[in-house]
């Protein structure tokens, strides 16, 4: 029998020298000499027993996070209840705040609970607040961010944990009131963290257990352990990720405050922006699994030793063999050649043969490799210059557009203002000739429009406003606006508007702008030849057709007619004009209405035809008190003119800053002439000078001043609180949305940009004159004109 085995372990020798075993083969044997069922069944064991406490642990966590957000939400709606309660007191209404303030004041005095109850405007500024003397300086927005929301969504909500003025940790609970539809309050009461704290002291949970209750910024406000140490700080950026992802409720298993690992199950309430969030250790667990763990382990040890003795003596090829190919790995990696070597294995021995076929290759690529890279390099080189210089030369023209517009706008000032003073005067001397410099600088007054138009375009920054708009009214005052500046033309110049009214929905200062465009593009085409602008509707679009019979376009022209600053062929006296920006513009703004422009042309002396189709407004959609001011709103050219000019109601005392001497005398001599008493000024610090003495009613300031930006004068003035009456209105060559909001922002009442005629300016110092008169006399703050 000995024999027998001797002569077989020999045949297994002898094979295993002639035919090397597969490390699977080899590590089969392992596994199946006893450790592979005893394993499972440990895994299987423990893994049951553990996963049966995890389940509990994450239902228990969940179940009491549900619990505590009740609790919360309950004590958040408590509050919201009383807001809203508090919010139809007749003195609120009324508009009697020192009234109100001492009802505020006994509600939270009611509730312990609060810290304060804050008063905001429709604009959220504070009015008061409840923990201050009534008429005391407010230290500002507390949490703004959640007073931006509830301006924007004008419903309840909470806002994110902030530290008073007071020194004390607070949430803001607000609630928006609504006054005839509109918003003309917040009621604020700042909820204290402790009371949140006293409903979590509450709850009997188990030991290592830990509770926290987290805003909508993902910082904890409350925790039922080791409150100094965490409140205040931001959850871990992998559960904020968690919270995130989930709706309402989850589990995850995360790291505490503390660094433990813990199952932790969570409940949001979304329409407060809070979590409350329970987190049970994972350590836990381990005094469950310990006793099946040990019995898995001496089992496992035993198998082990059993393996070891069977390994013993392939562990020793194996580890030879792992060896020799870190070596061959190490040399390819490096960039040396590698040379095959045998261990004993066969995929060994194979793979050691491939990392050296593998090695060749790889020396043979990287020459290759090294060429091309260099070759890359020069050309992304190269190609960032490039950008870099498109960048820098893009930057470059929209400034020098923008710069351009000032400044064209600064010459342009004093010459409309001129000839407004000149009509003042009321001398028919030299008529005919401020006529045509009055078309001339408004001709020049849209070039520099369209310029800044073409820059905000380029930028991505052209938008709209859209409301309901009446295209007969808007295509109407497009004609009357471009008959008015070729008064003497001998062709027919024709407006087809039809007996129904025609709505859509846009923006109507812009929609009037495109209709011009196309207007002035057929004037300067079609100078002795017929011009008409019609206005139809199908079912479902409004159709605005402008033709001429012109000068027409081939077909080349018509491809790029709306491409910026392309114009079709002149001869060298450019008879045409213009910088071929208008129905660029044109096409733009039809965009941005959702709509489609074309043009069309049977050739060159045929003239030429465009037409835009705009979505129709459903005529239920129309606003009733359109329809109320739709007749007022269109223009007739039989209509007799109103007065250019007229003496003010009320004389005022106007303060005209300006470093540009003549725009300033111009305008000074205007409202002089117009019974106005004026004093003009050239720089910020003469403007300081002047005030205390002079205590004008109004003051005309230019942005753009020598000593101190205009914008930082009107801050200084309003800062100092000495003159509350003063009407601030800006009069500045920059003339964009974020112009006229950063002046609004510094404190002007009015934004007016050059060149501005004269009698607009008149009509806007006596109207917030009359404004001012009235506010004395108590006249509601919605009452003032908005900003232009």
């Amino acid at each position: 029998m000995l024999i027998e085995f001797s002569g077989v372990l020999l045949l297994f020798k002898a094979i295993y020298q002639t035919h090397p075993p597969q490390l699977r083969f080899l590590l089969f044997m392992l596994v199946a000499a006893g450790l592979l069922p005893l394993a499972l069944l440990g895994v299987w064991s423990v893994n049951a027993v553990y996963e049966q406490q995890q389940n509990d642990l994450r239902r228990g966590t969940l179940d009491l996070s549900r619990a505590l957000s009740s609790a919360v939400n309950a004590e958040i709606e408590s509050s919201v209840a009383a807001l809203e309660t508090l919010s139809y007191h007749p003195a609120l209404a009324a508009g009697r705040y020192e009234e109100f303030h001492s009802v505020a004041r006994n509600a939270a005095m009611a509730r312990p609970y609060w810290v304060s109850v804050i008063l905001s405007d429709a604009s959220g500024q504070p009015v008061f607040r409840s923990s201050r003397p009534f008429g005391s300086v407010d230290p500002g927005v507390y949490d703004p961010d959640s007073m931006k929301r509830v301006l924007e969504e004008k419903r309840p909500l909470a806002g994110m944990a902030r530290e008073g003025s007071a020194g004390t940790a607070a949430i803001p609970v607000r609630v928006p009131v609504m006054v005839g539809g509109e918003m003309r309050y917040v009621i604020t009461a700042a909820l204290k963290l402790d009371r949140i704290d006293d409903i979590l002291a509450r709850q009997n949970v188990p030991d290592g257990w830990a509770i926290s209750v987290a805003d909508s910024g993902f910082q904890r406000v409350a925790r039922s352990r080791d409150r100094e140490q965490f409140v205040g700080k931001r959850l871990s950026e992998s559960f904020q990720r968690d919270l995130s992802n989930a709706k309402t409720e989850g589990i995850s298993v995360t790291p505490n405050a503390a660094g433990v690992e813990s199952i932790v199950g969570f409940t949001k309430l979304p329409r407060w922006g809070l979590s409350v969030i329970v987190g049970a250790p994972t350590s836990s667990l381990h005094n469950v699994v310990s006793t099946a763990l040990y019995v898995y382990a001496t089992t496992l040890a035993l198998s082990l030793l059993v393996c070891l003795l069977v390994a013993k003596t392939i562990a020793r090829r194996i580890v030879g063999g792992i060896a020799t190919l870190q070596m061959h790995a190490r040399d390819l990696g490096q960039g040396r050649a590698v040379k095959a070597q045998s261990c004993g294995i066969a995929e060994f021995d194979q793979l050691s043969k491939s990392l050296e076929t593998a090695s060749m290759e790889r020396l043979a690529v990287e020459g290759h490799r090294r060429v091309l890279v260099d070759n890359l390099d020069r050309s992304l080189r190269s190609i960032r210059a490039a950008m870099e210089q498109a960048r820098e030369a893009s930057a470059a023209k929209d400034h020098f557009l923008a710069v351009l517009g000032h400044e064209l706008r600064n010459p342009l000032a004093p010459i409309v203002s001129t000839l407004d003073l000149m009509d003042i005067q009321g001398k028919e001397v030299y008529r005919r000739e401020r006529q045509i410099l009055r078309r001339q600088a408004t001709h020049l007054h849209h070039l520099v429009d369209d310029l800044l138009d073409v820059s905000r375009i380029v930028q991505g920054k052209l938008t709209v406003e859209k409301q309901p708009v009446l295209l007969n009214v808007v295509v109407a005052r497009a004609h009357e606006a471009i008959a008015s500046t070729v008064p003497n033309r001998v062709a027919p110049f024709s407006l087809v508007l039809p007996p129904d009214e025609i709505w859509v929905h846009g923006d109507e200062e812009r929609l009037t702008q495109l209709v011009v465009n196309l207007l002035i593009n057929a004037v300067r085409s079609s100078a002795e030849a017929s011009i008409s602008v019609s206005l139809s509707a199908t079912a479902s679009a409004a159709m605005i057709t402008v033709s001429d019979q012109g000068v027409g376009m081939t077909p080349d022209t018509l491809a790029k007619v709306f491409t910026l600053f392309y114009q079709a062929p002149q001869s060298i006296a450019r008879s045409a004009g213009g910088l071929g920006l208008g129905l660029s513009i044109a096409r733009s703004i039809v965009h941005l209405h959702e709509g489609h422009i074309t043009a069309s042309s049977d050739g060159l002396g045929l003239g030429a035809k465009f037409r835009i189709d705009l979505p129709l407004l459903v005529r239920s959609n129309v606003p009733p008190q359109a329809d109320s001011h739709r007749q007022a709103a269109l223009p007739s050219r039989s209509a007799s003119p109103p007065e250019r000019f007229s003496s003010p109601v009320t004389p005022s005392r106007i303060l005209v800053i300006d470093d540009n001497v003549d725009a300033a005398t111009t305008i000074a001599e205007a409202l002089s002439a117009s019974g106005h008493e004026v004093r003009v000024r050239h720089t910020a610090s003469e403007c300081l000078s002047i005030l205390p003495t002079y205590l004008p009613d109004v003051a005309l300031l230019d942005i753009g001043l020598p000593d101190m930006d205009g914008l930082n004068l009107a801050q200084l003035i309003r800062a100092s609180g000495q003159f509350p009456n003063l009407v601030l209105i800006a009069i500045t060559g920059y003339g964009q949305r974020e112009d006229v909001e950063r002046a609004m922002h510094a404190g002007f009442d009015q934004h007016m940009t050059k060149p501005v005629p004269i009698g607009e300016l008149l009509a806007r110092v006596d109207a917030l004159q009359q404004l001012r008169g009235r506010s004395e006399q108590a006249v509601p703050a919605d009452d003032w004109l908005p900003p232009v």
